[in-house]
């Protein structure tokens, strides 16, 4: 009698390879379709490759994400939130500071532990751009407007503020344009970046980067490698609803292995965060800035995977005509 082994193989390989499949194509819309199919295949390299079961593959991955969680990316994020409360203390802000989902999720990790027992504390807010109706040049089939949106900020009290901090990773800010413009055209607005393209607009890597002397420009490569190795357990969402007498985002759960890994990348932001409110020591910024700067140069180089992606998604066209159309006076 012929073994059965093989083809329960068979099985299992096919059910690994649905799922990065899967995985491929969500990160197919964040990045292109090119810069995710390199990622996503130096991955699954450095995992071991993709024939496995898909049990070990999503463990390996679970270790990996919250390494890079927590030992790369968490000194750089944990430096961003103390920022961000260094610039509230120097508005006299306290209260709530926006954090802008999906991206911003890791920062917010961090904060949530970080800003325990003070006077400003994080408040989650979805606001893409598809949301407000703002084309997303690599996704374009992704915008869609809801006029709902403005409900659901005013159901966060946005609508009754003077002052609102809007944490974000950046860069170019159509979003907090068309919040400004259309929304919070009666409150001072304080968007704060990890990366700003936009030289109206403060950006706590740019800072850093300058320092370390490395070119401004490589701030684009962290911002889209943060996207890669924090993967999101929900899709961008498109709408918004009312539920249990309240506006709600309606949230739809991504791939199986942007679920597992990342959680597993936020659990280690957070454990880097309590590393840090507990006295423990960790990588300095500048260092942890250097560091992912030379594991990007490796992965040009090698095309292996080491966290950081080789170069950045392309620059939007119309960013130099965007800012060239940036009222000076928009924001504080």
């Amino acid at each position: 009698m012929a073994s059965i082994a093989p083809f329960i193989g068979a099985i299992f390989m096919a059910e690994t390879q649905k799922h990065l499949g899967e995985f491929k194509s969500i990160f197919a819309k964040e990045l292109t379709p090119e810069l995710a199919g390199s990622y996503v295949a130096s991955l699954v390299e450095a995992l071991g490759g993709q024939d496995q079961p898909l049990e070990t593959l999503v463990q390996k991955g679970v270790a990996l994400h919250e390494y890079v969680g927590e030992t790369l990316y968490g000194p750089l994020i944990v430096g961003y939130v103390n920022w961000v409360e260094a610039m509230c203390g120097n508005m006299d802000h306290t209260g709530p500071v926006f954090f802008a989902l999906r991206d911003a999720a890791p920062l917010q990790v961090a904060a949530k532990v970080l800003w325990q027992g003070k006077d400003i504390y994080p408040v989650d807010v979805y606001a893409n751009r598809p949301m407000l109706n703002i084309e997303d040049e690599i996704d374009p089939q992704w915008a869609k407007a809801n006029s709902n949106v403005v409900k659901y900020l005013g159901m966060l009290g946005l609508a009754q503020m003077k002052n609102v901090v809007w944490a974000d990773t950046g860069a170019w800010g159509t979003v907090v344009k068309a919040l400004k413009v259309g929304i919070l055209h009666h409150a001072d607005f304080y968007p704060l970046f990890l990366y700003s393209h936009n030289p109206y607009i403060p950006g706590y890597l740019n800072g850093l980067l300058a320092k370390c002397g490395i070119e401004d420009s490589f701030g684009e490569v962290l911002n889209d490698s943060v996207e890669c190795v924090f993967p999101q357990p929900h899709i961008r969402p498109l709408d918004v609803v009312q539920a249990n007498g309240s506006w709600q985002v309606q949230l739809e759960t991504s791939g199986y292995l942007s679920q597992k890994w990342g959680q597993a990348a936020l659990s280690g932001v957070q454990k880097a965060a309590v590393r840090v409110l507990s006295g423990q020591p960790i990588e300095d910024e500048q260092s942890a800035l250097l560091q992912l700067k030379a594991l990007s140069s490796k992965a040009k180089s090698t095309g292996q995977w080491t966290g950081v992606l080789p170069t950045n998604t392309p620059t939007w066209s119309k960013g130099q005509e965007f800012l060239d159309d940036w009222p000076e006076d928009l924001l504080p």
